[in-house]
């Protein structure tokens, strides 16, 4: 097999590891399988880029434009909402009484975080989530019973 010298020394690191030596037949064939799909893996050839007709590479460049601008008027929407609710909380705030003893704990109230499982977001914000949106997709079957601290 000839090898790429960028990757020579990868596969040094490979045939070298106590993993890949077999102790028994059927053992050494599937590690013998591994071994040779992570070589494979390794030396693979990078695919060549497609071949665009200027028309094509027009229209995908048309649509990769549009696509940012689409994307930074989400994100521009998105923090303007959150700036704008900030603003107006802490201009809320600021209209609070300092001094008096009385209405101190709207003060108080008002400052406090909750930081309840319940509170969410609008459902129009788009939050991070572990997993893309599945049709049936149950979390809870691919985690561990034990839970991690």
């Amino acid at each position: 097999m000839n090898f790429r010298p960028a990757t020579r020394s990868i596969q040094r690191r490979i045939f070298q590891k106590s993993v890949f030596r077999s102790f028994s037949s059927e053992e050494g064939k599937r590690r013998d399988r591994v071994k040779n799909i992570l070589v494979a893996a390794i030396d693979a050839e990078p695919t060549p880029r497609p071949d665009f007709t200027k028309e094509d590479a027009a229209k995908h460049f048309e649509i990769g434009k549009n696509y940012v601008k689409g994307k930074f008027q989400v994100h521009n929407e998105i923090h303007h909402d959150l700036a704008c609710k900030i603003r107006m909380k802490n201009h809320a705030i600021n209209m609070f009484p300092r001094t008096t003893d009385e209405l101190s704990y709207l003060r108080e109230t008002a400052l406090y975080i909750d930081d309840d499982d319940d509170t969410m977001p609008p459902l129009y914000r788009s939050i991070p989530l572990d997993t893309p949106p599945i049709d049936n997709f149950d979390a809870t079957r691919f985690m561990s019973e034990k839970e991690d601290d």
